[in-house]
């Protein structure tokens, strides 16, 4: 067993930096946290550094490696960066993922009868399967916005009480509102 040891870890942001994901270019993410993990294997030792980031627009949860994370700016210049780079217009997708699009909209095409093949009417045991489908798809999604709110109320309240900033206040009550709003529509 090994004695208490201390390790260098080397942050290129910390929380409430903006920082960029490699992958998700012009996306702009805010830390709210990170892992600092020692690595110990019986030939090497390593460290490693996992962010967790929201999008500062829409509040999608990401974790990051370290080595994918760049610094934009610090926390104390982050809500005018955000305020003078509006998001962007168009969605914008990581790089992968427009190669996968592509290939989609092919399958679509051939599936909808561009290869000039009649179209068949779905049966009632499939209208009930697909129903069932987007039913099951409808709460997995509310779902997963429920546990987003939670994740961004946790640390809106955290950064609140750290610096007592009203603005934290405000969107803890604005997420307070949304949850209210989703769990009341049961």
């Amino acid at each position: 067993m090994r004695d208490s040891e201390e390790f260098e870890f080397e942050l290129p942001a910390d929380h409430g930096d903006l920082v960029t994901v490699e992958g998700y270019d012009g996306r702009l993410f805010m830390v709210i946290a990170y892992q600092l993990i020692r690595n110990c294997l019986p030939e090497e030792e390593y460290n490693e550094i996992v962010y967790e980031v929201i999008d500062a627009y829409t509040g999608e949860f990401l974790e990051a490696d370290g080595e994918d994370v760049e610094f934009v700016t610090d926390a104390d210049h982050a809500a005018a960066y955000v305020r003078e780079n509006p998001k962007p217009a168009a969605p914008v997708y990581p790089d992968w993922a427009m190669g996968v699009m592509k290939s989609l909209e092919e399958i679509e095409e051939y599936e909808k009868g561009a290869m000039g093949m009649a179209e068949r009417k779905p049966t009632a045991r499939e209208l009930s399967s697909q129903l069932a489908k987007e039913k099951k798809a409808a709460r997995k999604k509310r779902g997963e916005k429920i546990d987003n709110l939670l994740d961004m109320r946790i640390w809106a309240a955290d950064m609140l009480e750290k610096t007592g900033n009203e603005e934290f206040g405000d969107r803890v009550f604005a997420i307070d509102a949304e949850l209210k709003k989703l769990t009341d529509a049961d």
